[in-house]
């Protein structure tokens, strides 16, 4: 893949083919992925409302070990494909040791958080809203999900940087095998063992370790990959600067989703416990609409990214208006099939009736707005590829950040339920004109909402 720029596949051919087929995979992927955290769903459902929601007050403590991951992932893996498209040996050594210090660093920096996870979990789940009645299920699911998380985090990174040198069969393929499995251990455990949230979670830890497992073995195998090792570390203050220019977009996203999930948590608590589980339930569903969008545009960023280091500005633009024309289609009929099927769906995976009503409410709320988090995902996805670090970062960071978190501290004041319902639809539409300004006014590239571009390479 570290060919001259002329000669790599991330450069050549069709741009919308070249896409889709980098897209496909991916989407299969995450879809995959979220497919198995809606079985988690599922089966928590069948023991019972409090296992449900003491799951649900687990979900900002993923949150948080994703954001590892992703950072560091997105980071290098957008430095290798801007590195591809240079063809320059001193950017590609960069991005080599760039894509060690994300793997190694992500594995330590999750061994630490499990570490002090494993001290003090009451604590950190008071902190992120568990109430004292559903701490001691709470406890036993996160002490599972904290260990896995020493294996999500390196998974993550590797993903990202087979994915940014053009590589996404594997992730499809690790992400596929890992549900399938995930699935049947909790069928077994739960179903079958009455093994109830230990059980989830044993399901869950064996998931995450085959993808691991297959990632690794796809790095190793495929010829021509970037293999990391230990010993291609440098720990200079360029490759840190480097991964964080790309990665400090998902860190401030990420960083601010987990305190919005913890006001999330805190706004159901105050409604009761099928409030909490229904919202659970209803963040699965929606996990598994966003993670598709995601997944799609993990075709688009190495694509964007090579063709930017490359200075082909008309490419990027192809591909951009590609991409916008996919999501806005395929969105507008997710909408209408997510608003008419929410009653059905929520009343497979929630624990009762009560939760299966909320949930199927926020699952309504937030399809009519599905096509404006898809707009605010592919400019996210634009500016990270680039390496626009400070535009990419307010962005990402407004639809589940600084726009949500006011919201969520205002609406549910003044409208009670309904502010809760409709505090994250509000924000991305707010975040959808925020992306608008930042991406079609930026100096050298410009995107305007109706679609009409001026591509040229960016200055910034």
């Amino acid at each position: 893949m570290f060919s001259p720029s002329g000669e790599s596949p991330l450069l050549a051919g069709s741009v919308n083919a070249l896409t889709l087929r980098l897209s496909v995979p991916g989407l299969t992927a995450m879809l995959a992925s979220s497919l198995g955290v809606l079985l988690d769903a599922f089966f928590l459902s069948r023991c019972g409302a409090d296992a449900a929601a003491a799951a649900a007050f687990c979900f900002p403590l993923v949150t948080l070990l994703q954001t590892i991951g992703f950072t560091l992932g997105m980071g290098a893996g957008s430095l290798l494909s801007r590195a591809i498209g240079h063809g320059q040996s001193a950017a590609q050594d960069r991005a080599h040791s760039a894509a060690a210090a994300a793997l190694y660093g992500a594995f330590a920096l999750a061994c630490l958080c499990c570490a002090l996870g494993q001290l003090f979990p009451a604590p950190l789940l008071r902190l992120l809203g568990a109430r004292e009645a559903l701490l001691v299920p709470a406890v036993a699911y996160a002490r599972w999900v904290l260990i896995g998380g020493v294996l999500m985090c390196p998974a993550l990174v590797l993903g990202s940087l087979l994915r940014g040198q053009g590589y996404t069969l594997p992730g499809m393929a690790a992400h596929g095998a890992g549900t399938l499995l995930g699935g049947a251990l909790s069928f077994l455990f739960v179903s079958r063992l009455s093994l109830g949230i230990t059980g989830a979670g044993a399901a869950m830890l064996a998931r995450e370790a085959l993808i691991l497992l297959i990632l690794s073995v796809c790095t190793l195998r495929i010829p021509g990959a970037l293999r990391p090792k230990p010993g291609d570390i440098r720990l200079q203050r360029r490759i840190l600067t480097d991964i964080m220019r790309s990665g400090t977009p998902t860190l401030v996203r990420q960083g601010l989703m987990s305190v919005s999930s913890v006001l999330l948590s805190r706004s159901c608590a105050l409604l009761g416990t099928a409030a909490v589980a229904g919202m659970g339930a209803a963040q699965r569903v929606l996990g598994l609409v966003s993670a598709c969008i995601i997944g799609f545009l993990q075709g688009f960023s190495p694509v964007c990214g090579a063709a930017y280091g490359a200075g082909q500005a008309q490419r990027v633009k192809e591909s951009y208006v590609f991409c916008r024309r996919v999501l806005l289609l395929s969105l507008l009929a997710a909408g209408v099939v997510v608003f008419f099927a929410a009653p059905s769906l929520m009343s497979r995976i929630a624990p009762d009736a009560q939760s299966a009503r909320f949930g199927a409410l926020v699952l309504r709320a937030q399809s009519a707005v599905l096509c404006a988090q898809g707009a605010v995902l592919l400019m996210n996805a634009l500016t990270q590829s680039m390496g626009l670090p400070v535009r990419a970062s307010l962005i990402a960071s407004g639809r589940q950040g600084y726009l949500l978190i006011p919201l969520l501290m205002v609406l549910p004041r003044f409208f009670g339920i309904a502010g809760i319902i409709i505090a994250q639809p509000v924000s991305d539409l707010l975040s959808l004109f925020i992306g608008w300004a930042l991406v079609s006014g930026f100096t050298g590239f410009s995107f305007s909402p109706c679609g009409c571009c001026d591509a040229r390479k960016a200055s910034q």
